[in-house]
C-alpha cells in the first residue's frame, strides 16, 4: 500500500448485509480506517454499534459521492438498488468510479454477481459467456462491469468479484428466510428436485477476498468468482442447516416439487397482479372483512414458506463457479459449508431464532 499501513477504505452500502460485514470486519481487524457509507441514516443502526466513521453516500448523488470518496485509498462498492434497479447499479458505479479516479483512489473493488451468466450450466469460469435469459439484475451488473473496465488504469486498479450465494449472519436472502421456513416444520425434503449445486460463499470469506485483492494489487483490471471451498447440493445445505438448528428431521415429500409449484403458480400470479393493480380495492375489502383479512395474511405467509418457481429451477440446476483463477492469484476460501453453518447457527441462537 505504498507505505500506508492503514488505508482509508470507503465501503458503500454499509447499511446492508454484505456492506455491513465489510465495514465491521475491516474495522475490527484493525487493517483499515473504515469509512462506512450509507444511503440513508436509518440504515446505519447495525454498524453504529462500533465507533467507526459513518458518512452519507447516496451513490445516485454526485455531491454525496464526491464527499464520501475524498481522501479514500480504497473503495469497496457493495451498494445496490432495490430489486432489479439497473439505474442505481450502472449510474452508481459510474459516479463512484469517476469520483475515485479524480480523487486519487488506488483500488476499487466492485461486488458484481454470478447472475451475469444467465441460465448457463456446468463448470463456469470467469470467461464463460452468458446463456439464455439474463435477468434485469444480471444484465445491469454486466453493464456495470463494463463501466469498471473503462475506468481501470495503472493509477486506479479495479477488481470485480462475482459472488455466488452469500450466506451467514444477517443474510436476508440465503439465511434468514431458510431459518423461517425450517422453523415452521412445514418444509419438506426436496428429493430429486434438490440435487442441483448449491454454490455458497460465507460472507466472511468475501471480506477476506476483498482485502486480499487490495493487498495483492494484481493490475488494472481483474475479474474473479467469489465462491466457497465446497459445492454441496441444495438437499445437503437445507437438511444440514435444519439439523444444526436443532429442528425436527424434514419429512419426505409426497408430491412432485415441480408439479406442486406449477399448480401454485396461478395463485401466486393472481395475488401479485391484484396487489400491483388493485391494491386499494383488495385492502379495502379485507379491512371490512376481518376473517378475509386474516385468511389473506395466512395464505401470503404460507406461500412464502414454500418453494416458488425460481426456487425450483435453482434447486435443480447443475452449475459450479470455478475458483481456479482466484487460487492461481493466491486466494482460497477457508470456510466450508459445515463451518459456515456452525457460525451462522451460533448467531441465530444468540438472536433467539433457534434453540
Amino acid at each position: 500500500m505504498g507505505g500506508v499501513t492503514r488505508p482509508v477504505v470507503l465501503v458503500t452500502g454499509a447499511g446492508g448485509f454484505i456492506g455491513g460485514w465489510m465495514a465491521e470486519a475491516l474495522y475490527l481487524s484493525g487493517w483499515a480506517k473504515v469509512r462506512a457509507g450509507v444511503g440513508r441514516w436509518s440504515s446505519a443502526a447495525r454498524i453504529a454499534r462500533f465507533p467507526m466513521d459513518i458518512v452519507q453516500c447516496d451513490v445516485m448523488d454526485r455531491v454525496s459521492v464526491n464527499d464520501a470518496v475524498a481522501g479514500a485509498d480504497v473503495v469497496i462498492h457493495c451498494a445496490r438498488g432495490r430489486g432489479d434497479d439497473s439505474p442505481v447499479t450502472e449510474c452508481g458505479a459510474r459516479y463512484l468510479l469517476d469520483s475515485a479516479a479524480r480523487a486519487g483512489v488506488r483500488h476499487f473493488i466492485y461486488l458484481s454477481s454470478v447472475a451475469v451468466y444467465g441460465e448457463a450450466t456446468g463448470l463456469l469460469t470467469e470467461d464463460s459467456p452468458p446463456v439464455g435469459m439474463v435477468t434485469a439484475y444480471g444484465a445491469g451488473k454486466r453493464r456495470a462491469e463494463a463501466i469498471c473496465e473503462q475506468f481501470a488504469s495503472e493509477r486506479l486498479s479495479v477488481s470485480v468479484i462475482r459472488p455466488t450465494l452469500v450466506y451467514g449472519p444477517f443474510s436476508e436472502q440465503w439465511t434468514l428466510p431458510f431459518i423461517a421456513r425450517l422453523a415452521t416444520g412445514k418444509w419438506r425434503k426436496l428429493g430429486p428436485g434438490g440435487e442441483g449445486k448449491c454454490n455458497l460463499v460465507y460472507v466472511g470469506d468475501l471480506v477476506r477476498m476483498a482485502q486480499f485483492l487490495v493487498e495483492a494489487d494484481l493490475g488494472p483490471m481483474n475479474v474473479f468468482h467469489g465462491n466457497g471451498p465446497d459445492t454441496p447440493t441444495w438437499n445437503e445445505y437445507i437438511e444440514t442447516f435444519n439439523e444444526m438448528l436443532g429442528f425436527p428431521p424434514l419429512e419426505e415429500t409426497r408430491y412432485d416439487l415441480r408439479l406442486t409449484t406449477a399448480l401454485n403458480a396461478p395463485i401466486r400470479g393472481l395475488g401479485k397482479h391484484l396487489m400491483a393493480h388493485h391494491r386499494d380495492l383488495v385492502l379495502g375489502v379485507a379491512n371490512r372483512a376481518p376473517d378475509l383479512k386474516d385468511l389473506l395474511r395466512r395464505l401470503e405467509a404460507d406461500m412464502r414458506l414454500r418453494p416458488n418457481q425460481d426456487d425450483v429451477v435453482r434447486f435443480a440446476t447443475d452449475v459450479t463457479y470455478s475458483m481456479d483463477r482466484a487460487k492461481a492469484a493466491g486466494f482460497s476460501p477457508a470456510t466450508d459449508m459445515h463451518r459456515g453453518l456452525a457460525l451462522t447457527v451460533d448467531w441465530a441462537r444468540g438472536m433467539g431464532l433457534a434453540n
